[in-house]
Order: C-alpha cells, then sequence, then structure tokens
C-alpha cells in the first residue's frame, strides 16, 4: 500500500545558504594567456592545468585565464571537442594557445538518465542538441526550438497563440491518451515551457527502450534531459543577449469583398428557388461599407526577449544566475504573452563533498484573442465596425444578416487572462564514500498556481434579436504541487580490461493537483412545466451595474461552482549496469519498479526491464589500418516503458453521480424543483493497468575522415501494448463506457542524422542533416470492428473526417470520394443504381458527383473510403552553417512528406450557409456560363450535401520550409579590448521566411489538439513569419 509521504521543503531552501559566499583567486605571480581557436576566435570553458598537479582553472569568454605557475611548469590545455595541449612556461611571458578541432569527439559524455556516459560507450538512441544550436532560434522556450534538429522527434503548435506550449512526438504516437514525452531537467522532473532557452547548455533526447526505460512508466513517449548552464571556475562573468522582432503571418485568406459577397449570396438564393424581390434586405440596399475584417482583427506583432546572466566561481563554489524577460504581442489584436523568470544554479564542492542547487521563479500573464476567431472570418463585409446610433458604439448584425458578435467589440469590452506563477527548485547532494562509490540525494520541488479570469459586460448581437448577451464573471485558481525524493548509489570499477558502471536507486513522487472555479451569469433561468413539457426562460439577474467584475456583483444571478482536489503517489526502485571489455563490446542493463496510486492495489506495480549491447567494430584489430574509418558502433536494444497518461485520478473506481437540475443527471419529483438523485455511472475495475511500449532498436554509429564526417542511422520497432480504450457497453446498462486495456498500436521507423564539418583557412562549414521515416498502424482495439471518431468540424459531432480503425493509422481519412461536377440535370438524373433509383436524388447540375464505392446502391457512411493520413510519412531537417572570419551565416530548412491535410478551413469557407463571408474562390462557382471549374454551384441550404466530409477538401501536406536563416558579426578582439569587453556580436535574423507547398491552407505545419484528429486544419493559429535583431554581449 502506498502511503502519504512527508516532505523536509524547509530543507530546500535553508541549504542554499550555503552558497552565499565564494573565494577569490590569488592576484600574485600569476602565468596568464589567452585561449583562440583555429580562426583567432577566443574560446571559453578551456580547461587549463598545471601537469601533476591539482592547480587548475579556464579560459573566461573571452578566451583570456590566469594560473599560477613556475618556469618550467607545463601547462595542460583541454575540453571536449578540442585535442589536447601541453606548453611549457617561459617566465614573464603571456601564453597565446590556439586549440585544434578533435573531430573524433569520442571522447564526449552525455547526459543520460541518472548519470552519465562517454559517447563511445553507448549502447542506446540519445541524440543531442548543443546551447549554441538553440540560441539561435528566437524561441519563448527550449522545446519549440527543437524542431526538425532531431530525427524522428515532432514537434508543431496545436494553435499558436503567444505562449502556447507545442505538440510533441517522439517516433509516433502510440497512445490515445497524453503523449507528450518527459522532460527532466537537471535530474529531475520540470515543465521546460517556464525555462528560458538562454539557459540550457544542452539536449539529450532518449529514444529508445534501452535509454529511456530507468525512468519506467513515465517514459513510453520519450525522455527528453535538459542541462542547463551552470558558472565556471574565474573572475565574474556578465552575460547578455536581446533580441526585437515582428511578426507577420505566413498566408492570409482571400474573402470576398462587399461586391462578390452579394453577387455569391445572390446565387445561392436564386439557386434554391428565391426569387428577386424576396432577397433579404442585405442583397438589395446599397450602404457603400466594405469592411474587411481579417485585416481588422490582424496586425503586426512584435516579439522580444532579454536575458541576462552572472557566472563565475572559485575552488570550491561556482554560482549561474539569470533573469529572463519575454514580451510577445500576437497577430491578432488582444493577443499577447510575458514571461519573467530568474534562475540561480549553484554548485559547491570540497573533498568528498558536492551540493548542488537549482531555482526557477517565472511568472507569465496571456491573453488569447478575446473573440472567435473563426466567427470573424465568418463576419460578412456588409457590416461596419461602429455604429453611434448603437447603444454601444459598434455597429450590430442587421437587415437578416446572421448573429455574429462584432469582433472589435467583444476585444474592446471582454476581458480574459491566464497568470501563472511557477516555482521550481532542487537540492542535490553527493558522497564519495570510497573509491568509484557515491552517494547522492536529491530533493525537488515544484509549485504552479494558475489564476484564469474572464469579464464580460452586456453587449448586444444582433439589432434584431431583443435577447441580450448578458454580463459574465468566470474565476478559477488552479494550483499543482509535485515533491520528489530519491536516493542514489553508484560504483564505478575499472579491472584490467573490464569497466563496469552501476547504479541502484529508491524514488519517492508526490503530486497534488487542485483547483476551484466558479462562473456567474447576469440572468435567471425561470422553470414552468407547460402541458407537461418543461419550459425554461432568461430573465436579467445580479449585476447591478454590468460593467462590475467580481463575483459577487452577479449575485443573485446565475452562479456555478466546480472544484477538485487529487492526490497522486509513485514509488520506485531502479538499477542499471554498465558493462565495457576493453572498450570494445558493451552491456547495458537495467530495471525499474514503479508503484502507482492511479491502478487498483492489485496492479499497483510494474517492472519495467531493459537490454542493450554494443559492439566498437573500428577497434578491432582488422581495421586498425582503415585510416579514414575514424569510428563505427553497432547497437542493439530492448526495453520496456510504461505509460498511464490515458486514465484519470479515479478511473479504477466504481463512482457516484449526484446532478440536482433538469439539464442532466438524475432527478425526481414533478413541478419546477429537481430533486437531487444519485447512481453509480461506472464500473470497478481492479485489473487495470499500465499501457505497456515494448521497444526494439538497432543502430549504427559511424564516423569517417578523423569524424569530420560522422552519424548514426537507427530502426526501431514499437509496440504499445495494453492500450487503455474505452468498449461500449448497452446503453441500458445506465453506465459510462469503461476503459479496458484492450488495444495494441505499432510504430515502426528509420532515422538518419549526419553531420560534416571542415575547416580551410578563414572558412569553417558545419554541415548537418535529419531524415526519419514512420509508420503508424492500429493492431488491435476492443473488437475487431470497433471505430474511434475524431471530434468533428461542426458542434464537435458533426463533419467528422477522421477515424481510427484495426490495420490503420491513429485518426486516419475516411471520406466520401468526390468525382467531379455534374455539368447537367439530365447527367445527375441519370446517375443511378442497378435498381434504376437516382444515387444522388437533390443533385442537379453543378453540384458534386460522389462514388458508391461499396456498390450497394446507396451513398451513405458506408461508402466512405480510406483515403490516407495525416501523419507524415517522412520528415527532414537541413543546417547549414558557415563562418569567414568575424562573419556567420546560418541557414536551417525542415520539411515533411507524404502526410495528407483536411482542409477544414474550405469546408468552413465554402460551405454556402446564409449570410457568412466566404472565400474569394467562391467566386468561381459553377454556373452554366462557367463550367470548367472544380467549384460547386452556390445554393442556400446545400440540398445535395455538397459540403459532406470528402476527398473534397483533402490534400497534399508536404512542404518544405526555410525556418531560419541567420547573419551574424562578431567585433575583433582588438576593438572589443578597448570597448572592454569579452565578447560582442550581433546578428539579423529570420523566421519561416519561405515555405514550398502544394497545400492551399494558411500553413501547413497544421497542430491538433488530439491524436485522433491528426491532419485535420480548424482553422487554427497559423505560423508567423519573424524578422528579428539581436545582440549577444560578454563582459
Amino acid at each position: 500500500m502506498i502511503k502519504n509521504l512527508r516532505w523536509p521543503i524547509h530543507f530546500l531552501f535553508g541549504l542554499l545558504l550555503l552558497f552565499v559566499t565564494g573565494e577569490t583567486f590569488a592576484q600574485n605571480n600569476l602565468v596568464k594567456g589567452q585561449v583562440l581557436n583555429e580562426i583567432d576566435q577566443p574560446v571559453a570553458g578551456i580547461s587549463i592545468k598545471v601537469k601533476g598537479t591539482t592547480t587548475g582553472t579556464v579560459s573566461d569568454a573571452a578566451g583570456h585565464f590566469a594560473i599560477r605557475a613556475s618556469a618550467n611548469d607545463i601547462l595542460v590545455f583541454s575540453a571536449v571537442s578540442f585535442k589536447t595541449q601541453e606548453v611549457t612556461v617561459v617566465g614573464g611571458k603571456e601564453i597565446t594557445v590556439k586549440m585544434v578541432m578533435d573531430m573524433t569527439g569520442l571522447n564526449e559524455v552525455v547526459v543520460i538518465g541518472y548519470g552519465t556516459q562517454k559517447r563511445s560507450n553507448l549502447t542506446s538512441a540519445v541524440s543531442s542538441v548543443s546551447g549554441e544550436t538553440l540560441d539561435k532560434v528566437a524561441a519563448n522556450n527550449p522545446v519549440n526550438a527543437l524542431q526538425g534538429r532531431v530525427a524522428g522527434l515532432s514537434v508543431s503548435s496545436p494553435g499558436g497563440n503567444p505562449g502556447q506550449a507545442s505538440d510533441v512526438r517522439l517516433r509516433g504516437i502510440g497512445t490515445f491518451g497524453m503523449h507528450q514525452p518527459l522532460y527532466i531537467i537537471d535530474g529531475v522532473p520540470g515543465d521546460p515551457y517556464y525555462l528560458s532557452s538562454n539557459d540550457v547548455a544542452s539536449v539529450e533526447v532518449l529514444k529508445d527502450g534501452a535509454a529511456a526505460s530507468i525512468y519506467g512508466s513515465n517514459s513510453a513517449n520519450g525522455v527528453i534531459l535538459i542541462t542547463t548552464k551552470k558558472g565556471k571556475k574565474g573572475a565574474p562573468i556578465i552575460d547578455f543577449s536581446g533580441f526585437y522582432s515582428t511578426i507577420t503571418p505566413t498566408e492570409k485568406y482571400k474573402f470576398l469583398d462587399a461586391d462578390g459577397y452579394k453577387k455569391v449570396h445572390t446565387q445561392m438564393y436564386t439557386n434554391a428557388g428565391v426569387l428577386p424581390a424576396n432577397l433579404p434586405a442585405y442583397l438589395t440596399k446599397n450602404t457603400g461599407v466594405n469592411t474587411d475584417w481579417q485585416d481588422l482583427i490582424n496586425r503586426r506583432g512584435i516579439s522580444q526577449n532579454y536575458n541576462i546572466g552572472l557566472s563565475g566561481g572559485s575552488d570550491y563554489l561556482t554560482y549561474a544566475l539569470s533573469g529572463d524577460l519575454t514580451d510577445d504581442k500576437g497577430t491578432f489584436i488582444g493577443s499577447k504573452f510575458n514571461k519573467k523568470s530568474i534562475k540561480s544554479r549553484n554548485d559547491f564542492t570540497k573533498g568528498i563533498l558536492n551540493v548542488s542547487s537549482n531555482i526557477v521563479y517565472t511568472e507569465t500573464v496571456s491573453e488569447a484573442a478575446k473573440f472567435d476567431v473563426k466567427d470573424s472570418y465568418f463576419q460578412s463585409p456588409l457590416l461596419p465596425v461602429f455604429d453611434n446610433k448603437e447603444q454601444y458604439g459598434y455597429a450590430l448584425t442587421v437587415d437578416g444578416l446572421p448573429k455574429f458578435q462584432n469582433p472589435i467589440g467583444i476585444d474592446h469590452f471582454r476581458d480574459a487572462n491566464s497568470k501563472t506563477k511557477y516555482l521550481a527548485g532542487n537540492v542535490k547532494l553527493n558522497l564519495k564514500l570510497y573509491k568509484g562509490l557515491s552517494y547522492t540525494a536529491n530533493l525537488s520541488y515544484i509549485n504552479a498556481q494558475t489564476d484564469d479570469y474572464e469579464h464580460s459586460p452586456s453587449f448586444r448581437a444582433n439589432a434584431n434579436d431583443p435577447l441580450v448577451s448578458f454580463p459574465r464573471v468566470f474565476n478559477r485558481t488552479s494550483n499543482y504541487k509535485e515533491r520528489l525524493m530519491e536516493h542514489l548509489l553508484n560504483y564505478d570499477l575499472d579491472i584490467d580490461k573490464h569497466s563496469f558502471k552501476l547504479v541502484v536507486g529508491y524514488t519517492a513522487q508526490e503530486k497534488t493537483n487542485r483547483f476551484l472555479s466558479a462562473t456567474v451569469d447576469g440572468k435567471t433561468i425561470v422553470r414552468t412545466v407547460v402541458n407537461g413539457n418543461i419550459v425554461e426562460t432568461e430573465v436579467p439577474a445580479g449585476f447591478s451595474n454590468p460593467d462590475f467584475n467580481t463575483i459577487t456583483a452577479g449575485i443573485g444571478g446565475t452562479f456555478n461552482a466546480a472544484g477538485s482536489n487529487n492526490k497522486y503517489v509513485r514509488l520506485s526502485t531502479l538499477a542499471r549496469l554498465n558493462y565495457a571489455y576493453d572498450n570494445k563490446y558493451l552491456l547495458q542493463v537495467s530495471v525499474r519498479r514503479d508503484g502507482s496510486s492511479i491502478f487498483g492495489e492489485d496492479r499497483r506495480y510494474g517492472v519495467f526491464p531493459s537490454v542493450a549491447l554494443g559492439w566498437n567494430i573500428n577497434k578491432e584489430a582488422f581495421l586498425q589500418d582503415v585510416s579514414w574509418l575514424s569510428n563505427l558502433k553497432l547497437r542493439a536494444s530492448y526495453g520496456e516503458l510504461g505509460n498511464e497518461g490515458a486514465l484519470g485520478y479515479y478511473d479504477h473506481q466504481a463512482l457516484i453521480t449526484t446532478v440536482n437540475n433538469w439539464s442532466g443527471g438524475y432527478v425526481q419529483g414533478s413541478g419546477s424543483t429537481p430533486w437531487p438523485g444519485s447512481a453509480s455511472y461506472s464500473l470497478l475495475n481492479r485489473d487495470l493497468q499500465w499501457e505497456t511500449l515494448k521497444s526494439k532498436n538497432l543502430g549504427l554509429d559511424f564516423g569517417l575522415f578523423n569524424n569530420s564526417l560522422k552519424g548514426s542511422i537507427n530502426y526501431y520497432d514499437n509496440i504499445t501494448d495494453g492500450l487503455l480504450i474505452t468498449k461500449e457497453v448497452p446503453p441500458s446498462a445506465g453506465l459510462l463506457d469503461p476503459i479496458l486495456n484492450v488495444g495494441k498500436i505499432s510504430n515502426k521507423g528509420l532515422e538518419l542524422e549526419t553531420n560534416y564539418q571542415f575547416t580551410k583557412n578563414d572558412w569553417h562549414f558545419d554541415l548537418g542533416g535529419t531524415f526519419s521515416l514512420l509508420k503508424n498502424k492500429v493492431i488491435s482495439l476492443a473488437n475487431p470492428d470497433q471505430v474511434l471518431f475524431g471530434t468533428g468540424l461542426r458542434f464537435g459531432t458533426d463533419h467528422i473526417p477522421t477515424q481510427t480503425t484495426v490495420g490503420r493509422e491513429i485518426g486516419a481519412f475516411y471520406l466520401y470520394e468526390a468525382n467531379g461536377l455534374f455539368q447537367s440535370d439530365a447527367e445527375a438524373a441519370n446517375y443511378k443504381n442497378a435498381a434504376g433509383d437516382p444515387l444522388q436524388p437533390d443533385a442537379v447540375a453543378g453540384d458534386v458527383r460522389f462514388r458508391d464505392t461499396n456498390n450497394d446502391g446507396v451513398i451513405n457512411e458506408k461508402d466512405k473510403t480510406y483515403q490516407g493520413s495525416g501523419f507524415a510519412k517522412y520528415e527532414y531537417g537541413l543546417n547549414i552553417g558557415v563562418s569567414f572570419k568575424n562573419f556567420d551565416l546560418s541557414l536551417f530548412w525542415q520539411g515533411v512528406g507524404g502526410n495528407k491535410i483536411y482542409n477544414g478551413n474550405r469546408f468552413e469557407l465554402e460551405g454556402m450557409d446564409a449570410g457568412r463571408n466566404f472565400l474569394a474562390n467562391t467566386l468561381t462557382a459553377w454556373t452554366p456560363q462557367n463550367t470548367n471549374t472544380s467549384m460547386p454551384r452556390a445554393v442556400l441550404g446545400d440540398p445535395n450535401l455538397n459540403t459532406r466530409e470528402s476527398t473534397r477538401f483533402l490534400e497534399n501536406g508536404a512542404y518544405l520550409r526555410l525556418k531560419l536563416v541567420q547573419l551574424g558579426y562578431t567585433l575583433p578582439n582588438d576593438v572589443l579590448k578597448k570597448m572592454k569587453f569579452s565578447k560582442l556580436r550581433i546578428y539579423l535574423s529570420g523566421q519561416n521566411l519561405v515555405t514550398f507547398t502544394k497545400y492551399t491552407g494558411l500553413d501547413p505545419e497544421v497542430g491538433t489538439f488530439s491524436a485522433l484528429d491528426t491532419g485535420v486544419d480548424r482553422m487554427l493559429y497559423p505560423q508567423n513569419k519573424r524578422l528579428l535583431a539581436g545582440v549577444q554581449l560578454t563582459f
């Protein structure tokens, strides 16, 4: 039984008081100098030691160093990615050392779960991205900057509002629940969206089961390890970076203007048999109004980011402090995002003791557009923005126009925002107990509080509608807390050619999630029973002044409250052994046992093992004479990972519901006062358990020509078993459909990552590429014929283009097949089945012809056929870096292919609903005089259902986009010395400047809110073009 945990949180902050003092370097008789690279640029972070002693230092941001040494002492200069050099001290002379790149990189240390490993001894699939790479992308957080940088990692925006989190998928989707990866920041779970990209030193992506299984039931969606920057021994260094950018949409819709709007709508009414004398007034009046609502709700956005850091240290203590400010104004009016954060990392080392601490505090304020963007696009161009004759000064829909609200008025009157305060901290203590044996204790704490607020005063939408949009106030406060305690033992042992690395540990984690919300509407509902029927009438109540914006101001109105208080606990034990023989033959074995409070007692614990093998082929004797071969390693792994993200806190329990209103639930009695009732609505299921991902991986790492050309190839085969999905029960049961472990999903793929670097004279070239293939397939569901539907484009239940079925991808497109337009009434009438009955009885000339694909003589849902998927079959990225002396140029291309997009924009904006505005291409609608077109006739009510979910709206989703181009210039050292700076770089950059695609929507980078809707374009906030100027300064 999992017990409640008690946590010494005060210890977290008390221990930080240890880090308030530092030591200074001796200033007498120092040997001074500077470290440069091959093109005479200063190099920071180079380790300089007096050979044979423990005396040492590191070079600062300007490459300068100072170290106590005697004449004839030998200084050793070393760093990852550089060849080690030794220089003899000559009394009184400054030393200048040029470091040469070591392309082999095999001794590079890579962060893995609960430890580190030399890259040459890795047996699993791990991809790395440096902080310098992330710095080039002007992103609000490090996750957004990863797009296209790691093979198999897909990053997209589900909505695009400023500050919005990305949808991240690693090696496809293997669950219908949460599919986001686990993020580990400096060794503990954390939220990267509250972290600044400027604070990141490196990112490692653990992709296969052997790499990720050490995190057990959290790791089925992959693990992303983020290591933040830490201070280095030396004098204090101040770093400043900032950029200012302008933002514009990559594309805009082409809508009908006033004349085109009248023309298309007149055609709609005429084709529906409406006589000219009976046309709506808005089509016969000439008001001279021609409002471009798209232009009014869009603006030029602005994004700014400024970061300042202070770092340094002594022999025992290093520190890194930073502050970050982000301020974004989105391209929709009213949308904005502000983030302020401070971060501190301190490391204290003396003798056998090492203590490190991290604290991040972030405040965010986000505001989305206050109006419905989609409804704003529907707004008629015949409606002006302002009308002084109206009560509120904003024009209202008249003359029979639909009751869409004035978006400019809504933006003015409505107030809504979301504010979050996020605190994360951890303290890690490490003791070296014996040679090779160490103990680590880790304590972390997260507290995130979010306050959501909305106030809408009364604002009438339609001049002909007596109902008023009642005033409304909404408040919600949610609080999330997470506590983690870890105890680890590490033991490293080398015996002759045998090398062992062992880690064992115990972890305890507790999460609490609370929220409380209240809503008051300035109305009350009067219910009466008339002739046995319930009649509801809304009448104003509460809010003596609708401008009052507090909950209490609406007392007397309709009041609703909700809340929850949930707790989750996980207890885990883990172990991993890494073995290497002669650095040639490698073995890794790991196991983790997790216990989770989310399951019943009989299924509470799960075991997640893994095994991996590696062979450094290039170290074999038969390859020692192959001089051009720097590295060749074969890897194979198998691991099992868990996922519980598809479950709620209490899904394994039998629950009872009570609802005391007329709108739902269980009521008794008669008259106008309901009596509360209750009933069970979910079944007890103690057999629920984790979804289990069984991951196989085969990999090859290679390096040629002193590793100037290097890369890796991985093939993976992932099976998610025990998939958590609902199984239908008869409606007569009166229960929710239960969740069972009954499904299975396969994701198979191939990944390639490669990099080529070379330097010649003053030129340096860095070329990198990623490429990945993916095949997603549903193997089984609750039964062979089960169909899981996506979300409808209209009302959530209508116009559903995706289905999930056995044998196809998650969220595959199942659509009617459109087969051109009927060119005459006779052709439509003669489109018959074998019995001579019309297949489309309501069709006439200009309507869409749909195929009877199953030849049953009726066109219905059974004629929908598989039409591909929104999953990209392949994704790729290409990074090009060129530097010449002090100039540097970077270009980054990213693209996908083999995927389809269902253009929901066209469904909505070519839909022929009365009063709506449409895309300008509806002017090409079929008429007897215009038959050479693919646009069906304009007709009111769409009697032939031309806009049903069909291949008419399905398009090629492939694209290639220039995600980043950046030109920078770093001032020469002699100029910097005069300015008292160590480094000054200025740059100009552009993002999303060029896109090659056949897709006709705004943006082929289609985000999604659900795996079941992959590839469905729902008129979300598109990607934007960004032009920015920035500076990076060190002194």
